[in-house]
């Protein structure tokens, strides 16, 4: 199997772990999707830590991975070593002289690196038909929509049975890893999956066909703005009609993250799908670049502490130097970022030329640069600025909070709900990441 075989396996592993992760262990017919649950959340701890290097803080790493779903037995007996086999030694345990891992040393540099480990990782679980069908099969409606009766035949040429497609087709629609619609009186239904926007709005006619011209003109609009401005603040929408808004995010033609602080206060930020028009499998299936973006709006427009005035100024700073501060803002602005492993904060002294003395504080360092970079790129669209103004909006005070992100997959399937945050336990955590206990 070749480099891109396995890549196309771990970026729909990830993308079906996404989605698993949002029903309860005892779903009905869950455990069908076992080895791509393991690969994705392999993929997702890999994101998670790429970057860091050497890790010696077992602690740290449980953490790291809790944030993706995995639990420290799990990560420790099932994850790290399947991970450590087949990443062809870009991922090592470190162990004592009793055998218990105490830490990993990792050597990934890309997010093509962590989909071909995860895809490597689910090529070796002994994966059921009814799995690969499910790759197959969003794998090419990830690019057009295809009728039933062609998709099946499409299936059934590559090797599998009608029983297994019939079983595969059924599962995936439970849990909302493609789309079987059927039009008006029509027998035959169509195939599709939320993966399928990008730049063609012919390819979902069938969910816009009943609009009136003038709602199809208002919703043309919408993605037109988003496209234009990723990561736009979805309450600006406020003089566009709710249910046209709720038909785009439910579709896939706009990607609604949320930014959910440990004080409740949410906000949600809209993308399209096709954030640069990259090639296939580099559309940030891990969200970093959305998480990134979504934390710099939420920066300029809802936060009293460290309001960003200028966004290119500040990623170029960072990119250009590999942290920015002291600033005491660093200890709890970008902490959503620090759970994604894209920064790391650090509480150290520096010397200030321009002062003529040390300076101690928490300083924002940056761990993945491509990130960044790529963040960079989006913002430096002249479109990127939104000046909130006086939209009736207020300052809210973010300190210490840690708060939560929630995915496009996520919130298309439990829109805007979110479990409670505990401040003790979301100030615990942090420490953890900082290495501030032992």
């Amino acid at each position: 199997m070749d480099n891109n075989d396995k890549i196309k396996s771990g970026y729909w592993s990830i993308a079906t772990q996404k989605h698993l992760k949002m029903f309860t262990q005892d779903s009905a017919n869950i455990d069908e999707f076992d080895n791509l649950d393991l690969s994705g959340k392999s993929g997702m701890f890999l994101s998670a830590i790429r970057g860091n290097g050497r890790i010696d803080n077992i602690q740290k790493i449980n953490k790291m991975a809790n944030t993706v779903g995995i639990k420290p037995r799990e990560l420790q007996t099932i994850i790290l070593p399947e991970i450590e086999k087949y990443s062809d030694k870009q991922v090592e345990i470190i162990r004592n002289s009793s055998g218990d891992i105490e830490g990993i040393q990792e050597y990934i540099f890309s997010n093509r690196d962590v989909l071909e480990i995860s895809g490597n990782i689910f090529e070796n679980q002994h994966a059921t038909p009814i799995e690969r069908i499910a790759i197959e099969t969003m794998d090419k409606t990830k690019k057009l929509p295809y009728l039933e009766s062609e998709i099946k035949n499409i299936l059934i040429k590559d090797g599998f049975t009608e029983e297994n497609i019939n079983i595969a087709l059924k599962l995936q629609n439970q849990f909302k890893l493609i789309n079987i619609l059927q039009k008006g009186k029509s027998t035959e239904k169509i195939i599709s999956n939320e993966y399928i926007w990008g730049q063609n709005h012919e390819k979902i006619a069938l969910t816009i066909s009943s609009l009136d011209i003038e709602h199809r003109t208002d919703l043309g609009n919408i993605i037109d703005i988003i496209q234009n401005s990723q990561g736009y603040p979805i309450e600006l929408l406020n003089s566009v009609d709710p249910t046209l808004i709720t038909i785009a995010k439910k579709t896939g033609m706009i990607d609604p993250t949320t930014i959910i602080s440990s004080r409740n206060i949410q906000k949600e930020f809209g993308f399209t799908p096709s954030l640069f028009g990259v090639s296939e499998f580099e559309d940030d299936i891990l969200d970093d670049i959305k998480l990134f973006l979504s934390s710099i709006r939420f920066g300029e427009n809802y936060t009293q502490h460290t309001t960003i005035q200028d966004p290119i100024a500040f990623l170029n700073y960072l990119i250009d130097n590999g942290e920015i501060g002291p600033h005491d803002a660093n200890a709890c602005d970008y902490t959503l970022l620090e759970k994604k492993g894209i920064v790391k904060v650090e509480k150290k002294s520096k010397y200030n030329y321009r002062l003529g003395y040390n300076r101690t504080g928490y300083f924002l360092k940056l761990i993945k640069k491509d990130v960044a970079k790529k963040a960079l790129e989006i913002i430096e669209n002249p479109n990127y600025s939104i000046d909130i103004g006086n939209n009736n909006q207020i300052n809210y005070d973010i300190i210490n909070d840690t708060g939560s992100y929630v995915s496009p997959e996520e919130n298309r399937v439990k829109l805007g709900k979110s479990p409670e945050n505990v401040a003790e336990v979301e100030a615990y955590l942090l420490s953890v990441l900082r290495d501030e206990t032992i």
